[in-house]
């Protein structure tokens, strides 16, 4: 008892970061992983063989985000704050990068439709499918696709303004209205219609969202000053272009995974393997929530001592808090399949699987702790030798695991290039905060 009274003093009692984090917790995180509650109702609504489609699209739409938004909301978060005492400097930044955004992601969507490269990829990642999946199913939902990719884009971008802003209020509303209006019509439509389960899913959740991010965009375009400044332009290429590349060559390591799954094991026992991902994103989710709070602050911060400080801190608190929820959501689920709040056809997968994959998103989560200082020091281009590095190995890695014991080997797998992730940033970090304090006292 004396140990956890001294952690709460020391770490708790009067933390400005701890009492934000609670704020922002109370509703950002329970709005978000209210969502996840949510599962077992689409569990029932649709089959698991639809179940396993959906989640296959929504992670190859969700990929595809990650490289189309150009890494500008990593931009905005670092200029917002470089911008903090000149708001009209820091208003022509603002509708410079939304701008940029909106035209690139656009043009980008175009080449794309008329190339047909997605069509493409697909069919490449269908080749030799177990269940013969052929690329007429993606075709069905292509334009859904689209829309979810545009979605998730602005969706996050948005989010990273209201971090950056410090607007908590409008980004708590901003998640509340996502939950009431996304998935809550999504359920109501799927319960009353026998119409395709997966296309009007994926059509009335990502069409509201948008639909929302429009709504709630209001509040970006009332900070614009219509001045497109060049200067901003350049330094969100500088900053978000490694993020995009990166995206780009960690294809392997955020989409790798369900790649093989698919091949090797098919919809069935991928549907096993998206949902222990999808209640394993409760560990992200958290993770996030913490981010939202700590990166205005961490971006101010210019004693790099005491960065370095709360950022151990903050790593050893994290570790220990978030290995304790997944033991809990491993508790839970354990419970929800016994009582068949989930249904017993996902039982024998998911309890082999969650483990591995909670773990795997513990590292993840201080995977992004770590990032930040990428960042912070300019030097997102690393990202990029890393994704190029961890892919490679992820190839091999996920084929040969996959290929022997199915979706367990792709859990694994992910683990084990989470955790040499994990190291490498650890220590580079410590190099860049060494490196400059070094020059500094010299």
């Amino acid at each position: 008892m004396g140990f956890i009274r001294e952690f709460i003093d020391k770490y708790i009692k009067g933390n400005e970061m701890f009492s934000r984090f609670v704020n922002i917790f109370s509703v950002d995180v329970l709005v978000r992983g209210a969502n996840l509650l949510l599962i077992p109702v689409f569990l029932y609504l649709m089959t698991k063989h639809e179940f396993g489609i959906y989640n296959y699209l929504y992670s190859f739409a969700l990929t595809a985000a990650g490289i189309l938004n150009f890494g500008f909301y990593v931009a905005l978060a670092k200029l917002y704050a470089d911008t903090i005492d000149n708001k009209d400097k820091q208003s022509s930044m603002i509708f410079t990068i939304t701008s940029s955004l909106i035209v690139l992601l656009g043009l980008s969507l175009i080449i794309i439709y008329f190339t047909k490269a997605d069509i493409y990829f697909f069919n490449y990642s269908m080749k030799n499918n177990l269940d013969q999946i052929n690329t007429s199913i993606y075709l069905s939902y292509r334009t859904f696709i689209f829309i979810a990719i545009i979605s998730t884009v602005f969706t996050n971008f948005l989010t990273f303004f209201f971090v950056s802003s410090e607007n908590i209020p409008n980004l708590q509303r901003f998640n509340i209205s996502r939950l009431i209006l996304s998935n809550g019509t999504a359920i109501l439509i799927l319960y009353y219609s026998s119409s395709d389960t997966v296309m009007m899913r994926l059509a009335i959740t990502y069409g509201a969202e948008l639909l929302l991010t429009i709504v709630f965009g209001r509040f970006i375009v009332r900070r614009f000053i219509p001045k497109f400044n060049i200067y901003y332009l350049k330094k969100a290429f500088k900053l978000g272009t490694p993020i995009m590349v990166a995206a780009i060559v960690g294809i392997m390591v955020n989409f790798g995974d369900k790649f093989f799954v698919m091949k090797y094991a098919g919809v069935n026992e991928f549907a096993d393997y998206s949902l222990a991902m999808l209640l394993a994103t409760i560990i992200v989710i958290i993770f996030q929530s913490f981010n939202f709070v700590w990166l205005p602050l961490f971006f101010k911060e210019k004693d790099l001592i005491t960065l370095k400080r709360k950022t151990r801190r903050y790593t050893i608190i994290m570790f220990l808090a978030l290995m304790g929820i997944g033991i809990l959501i491993f508790i839970g689920v354990w419970i929800a399949l016994k009582i068949k709040i989930i249904p017993p056809t996902y039982s024998e997968g998911i309890l082999i699987l969650l483990p591995i994959l909670l773990l795997a998103q513990v590292f993840a989560a201080l995977i992004g702790l770590y990032i930040n200082y990428m960042t912070y020091f300019e030097k997102t281009y690393i990202l990029v030798f890393v994704g190029i590095i961890i892919s490679f190995i992820g190839y091999f890695l996920f084929d040969y695991l996959s290929k022997t014991y199915l979706s367990v080997g792709a859990a694994i797998a992910l683990l084990i290039l989470n955790i040499l992730t994990f190291i490498f940033y650890y220590t580079r970090t410590e190099y860049y905060i060494n490196n400059r304090l070094r020059d500094k006292n010299s």
